[in-house]
């Protein structure tokens, strides 16, 4: 792993101490924040697949509806009933985080209208049509709420484990070389402070103890 280019100095091994330490604890935040991301995804996913077969089963009660009124009337008769239906429905989209995902929140308001069809419009069953089409804007609208949601809290798991990778796979090996290689460093730097200092210690009690004259110096005086 490539550590920093930086000199081995005490004041870069500090910074670098205090830089490790904190991406450690930022690596271990975004694995819990992965972890509740992953278990709201997977509730999500159970969530979609029952908004999933609810749309089905309203959408088969609603064609199946739609079937038997048109084996009944003509379509021109269907068609002209189905102009004059108001539209009374109404969808507003809010969105909340959840760790950083924006996940959106449908609600659905359905209005209560009923159109009557009268039998000189010559569309039968066209009354139950409208009930069946009407109860499947519900599903929909929650399938689509689930559904988003799903996607969005996938693209932030994805996106919290690239960091978390990032941090536990590049960052935090290079620091811990750095600073493994200025330790090696400054531990060299005092060896060989250490072994200067002896030998200055000895050269300077070699010279206490050296005579401060050459040999016989002292008879020669009398």
């Amino acid at each position: 792993m490539d550590r920093l280019p930086i000199p081995p100095t005490r004041s870069n091994y500090l910074r670098i101490t205090t830089t490790l330490e904190r991406a450690r604890q930022g690596c271990e935040m975004l694995e819990r924040k992965r972890q509740i991301l992953t278990l709201e995804l997977m509730g999500r996913v159970e969530a979609a697949r029952q908004a999933q077969r609810a749309v089905r089963e309203a959408l088969a009660g609603a064609y199946e509806a739609l079937e038997e009124a048109a084996s009944g009337s003509s379509a021109e008769c269907l068609v002209r009933a189905s102009a004059g239906i108001p539209e009374g429905q109404s969808i507003q989209v809010r969105s909340r985080s959840i760790m950083g995902a924006q996940v959106p929140q449908v609600d659905f308001e359905r209005a209560e209208q009923r159109v009557p069809f009268g039998f000189a419009s010559g569309a039968a069953g066209a009354d139950e049509v409208l009930r069946q089409f009407r109860a499947a804007l519900e599903p929909i609208a929650r399938l689509a709420e689930v559904e988003n949601a799903v996607l969005r809290l996938a693209r932030e798991v994805r996106h919290t484990q690239r960091r978390a990778n990032a941090l536990e796979q590049t960052l935090i090996p290079n620091h811990e070389d750095t600073l493994k290689f200025i330790a090696e460093s400054m531990e060299e730097r005092e060896r060989e402070d250490l072994v200067v200092m002896k030998k200055v210690k000895t050269m300077r009690l070699a010279a206490r103890r050296a005579p401060h004259g050459p040999p016989g110096s002292e008879g020669r005086d009398g």
